[in-house]
């Protein structure tokens, strides 16, 4: 190998180097963006599992009970069936003489 073919093999070499450290400086890029996107959606996890967890506790706080109405209202639907007035004011316990009153369906149908 003579002078002028050591040279021109060092030059490839030392251009096929440049050209690796290229590549590396943009690896080295993406691996800084996808460590730094980990960490952001780490900590998001986090937080949505606490927020997970808080929910769950507040729920097992609360244990869901089925709403019952109550026997007051049952006696209320009762009487409201046997033809009487349910509704506040004068005409409570009078006589509805078969007509519907949109008073007493309000009071039976409250919450």
């Amino acid at each position: 190998m003579n002078r002028d073919e050591l040279f021109d093999t060092i030059m490839t070499l030392e251009n096929e180097i440049k050209q690796i450290n290229i590549h590396m400086e943009k690896l080295k890029n993406q691996a800084v963006e996808l460590v730094e996107d980990n960490v952001a959606l780490q900590m998001e996890n986090e937080s949505l599992k606490r927020v997970v967890e808080s929910e769950e506790v507040d729920s097992q706080k609360k244990p869901n009970k089925k709403v019952r109405p109550l026997q007051s209202r049952d006696n209320f639907a009762m009487l409201y069936h046997e033809g009487f007035h349910i509704c506040r004011g004068e005409l409570f316990g009078k006589h509805r003489q078969g007509q519907d009153c949109l008073f007493c369906l309000e009071v039976l149908n409250r919450e």
